[in-house]
This record gives C-alpha cells, structure tokens and sequence, in this order.
C-alpha cells in the first residue's frame, strides 16, 4: 500500500464543508491547521489509487477560492505504521459512488512526471550524444554489452510518453515539448552515428548491423511491449530505468545503424533501418495511446474529456494507419 499527503490551502470557515466533502472518499486522516494571510492548511493522507478521485473533487470544489492550493507528497513511511484497516476503517471499501478507484497515481502527478523528462533541455541532448556514441561503437564491435550500455543511457522514453499522454489529455503543450524532443533526439543520433559511420570501415554483415535492417514480427511485439510498460510505469510510480532500457532496445540501436549505413554509403541497408526505427516508433507511441486511455487518464472537466477523447480516437486511426502505411512499403522494399 502506497500513500500520498494531499495539503491543501482555503481561506478560513470551510473546515465542516470540506471533512463533509472528504466522508464520501476512502480518506485515512484529516488534520487542519490556521496558518497566516487567513488561511487554513488542511494535510489529507490517502491511499494513492483514491488520490485523484479526493483532488479531483477538491478542485472542483474549491478552486475558486482566493488562496486555494495543493500540493501532493509521496508517504515514505510513517510512524506508527498505517495498517489497511486502521481504526477498524477499511481504506479499500468504496465509501461513495463519487469514488473512483483507480491503480494508479493522480492524473496530476504522472502529468509533472512527465513532462519533466519530456521537454528538449541541455541535459537530454547531451544524453542523446552519448548514447548514440555508445551505440554506434556497440553497433561496430558487434559487442552486446556495449549496445546495452547505451540503450541503459538513452533518454527516448520521456518524450514519447509525453507525447501520448499529451494525446489522451488534450494538452497541445506538452505535445509541442515531446515532439521538439523526439525530433532533436532522433536528428542528433542520426548526426552522431553519421559521422562515425563515414569516418570508420566496416562490414554491414555484422550481425549487431543485420540484425537491424529488417523488420521482424519479434521486433514489433517488443515495441508494443516497450510502450505498454513504459506507460504502466509511470502511471503505477514504478521506477523506469528497466524500462527506458526496453524502449532503447526499439528504438535507438536501429537509428544508429541507420546512421552507420547512411554515413558509410549502403542506402539500400540504411533504408531497411529507418523503416524498422519508424515502425517501433509507431508501435511504441500507439501502445502508449492506448495504454494511458484504458486507464482512464482523461482531463477534469466533462467538456474538455470529451474533447480530448476525439483526439485520442484520430490519434489512434493515424497512428494504425502509419503503421500499415510503413509495413506495405517494407513489403514492397523487399520484392524491389
């Protein structure tokens, strides 16, 4: 069990209206506190599968007011322990038919989590220089451990997670920030292997090289993967280094090969990388898509949710599209 401390400012006089408000959700405890400028600071620990539905009605409730705020804290641990049924009270009991249990973190906290590791900052581009780096050397070395190494650095995750959950809540800003990141990542990598690539003889029979220049069933079952658990990382607060690590798997080690080939004159193989690169790309952003809309991470209020749900939708269509789009043209590559 998980937890999260909700504080949260009103001005004074509001305390009975909101403990009455909280009664219906699957609240632990309630503390209140007078603070300066008027203000009351209310702490709310609850469970973090209950701690969207508790803010989403806070803010709906009181968002109006002059001086509300809140933040959201993760609860380490506490002393004593918090049991699951503290005080006889079962904290998994639905309490109302306002509470919407969900097993995830607020729809708020993935939204900062997110976008922190989705926009284009100096740290995320010199990331990308370095794992295309390491990747193009692994690539040429044949050597495994060497691409792990890179795919353990690669910063691509953020930005396509971004990019989906932009999709599903209908936020053209954070869809902005994650393309200009995917753009930049993808063009750095491709700059950096480029380079290496015309500089440096090598065989594209290398297996770490061939293995890359197709599509395989394989290969798009782990793109789907990559953007499924990237997605229900984030969303249940599970670490995502492992992974960051899956989704480099799909697609950095195709875009330094692309690279590579491209530097070194082999069009023809090169052109095989892109296409596996894009498909991953696809696959990761449409598993994503779909993955945060069946968790139902959807804005707060009822008119901007049906908004965003009809983007979502198109959102899908293109991407399914894109993806058949891109498996006839490997067809056709391969009978040319």
């Amino acid at each position: 069990m998980t937890l999260r401390l909700i504080e949260m400012s009103l001005p004074k006089g509001f305390k009975e209206k909101v403990v009455d408000l909280l009664n219906e959700y699957n609240v632990i405890e309630i503390m209140d506190f007078e603070i300066s400028n008027g203000l009351t600071l209310y702490k709310i620990l609850v469970t973090t599968e209950d701690s969207e539905s508790v803010l989403d009605q806070l803010e709906k409730s009181y968002s109006h007011l002059e001086g509300f705020r809140i933040f959201i804290m993760p609860v380490q641990a506490s002393i004593p322990r918090i049991e699951e049924n503290n005080n006889g009270i079962s904290i998994s009991e639905d309490k109302g038919k306002n509470s919407e249990k969900s097993e995830r973190i607020s729809r708020e906290e993935l939204y900062t989590n997110v976008r922190s590791i989705s926009k284009p900052t100096r740290v995320y581009f010199v990331m990308v220089i370095l794992s295309s780096l390491v990747a193009s050397i692994g690539v040429l070395n044949n050597n495994v451990a060497v691409i792990i190494g890179a795919m353990v650095i690669a910063p691509l995750l953020g930005p396509n997670m971004g990019l989906s959950l932009a999709t599903v809540l209908r936020d053209y800003d954070l869809a902005l920030s994650a393309l200009k990141s995917i753009i930049l990542g993808v063009g750095t990598a491709i700059v950096i292997s480029f380079i290496v690539g015309s500089l440096v003889s090598f065989d594209p029979s290398i297996p770490a090289i061939a293995l890359r220049t197709d599509v395989a069933i394989a290969g798009i079952f782990l793109a789907f993967a990559s953007g499924m658990a990237g997605s229900i990382a984030f969303t249940t607060d599970v670490s995502s280094a492992l992974i960051g690590v899956m989704v480099a798997v799909a697609l950095l080690p195709p875009l330094a090969v692309f690279g590579l080939l491209l530097g070194a004159g082999y069009y023809y193989l090169a052109i095989g990388a892109f296409l596996l690169f894009l498909v991953n790309l696809v696959c990761i952003n449409l598993s994503g898509v779909l993955t945060f809309y069946v968790q139902r991470i959807k804005p707060l209020h009822t008119w901007e949710a049906l908004s965003a749900y009809k983007i979502t939708y198109l959102a899908i269509g293109i991407w399914i599209f894109l993806l058949i789009v891109l498996l006839a043209l490997i067809q056709i590559r391969k009978i040319i």
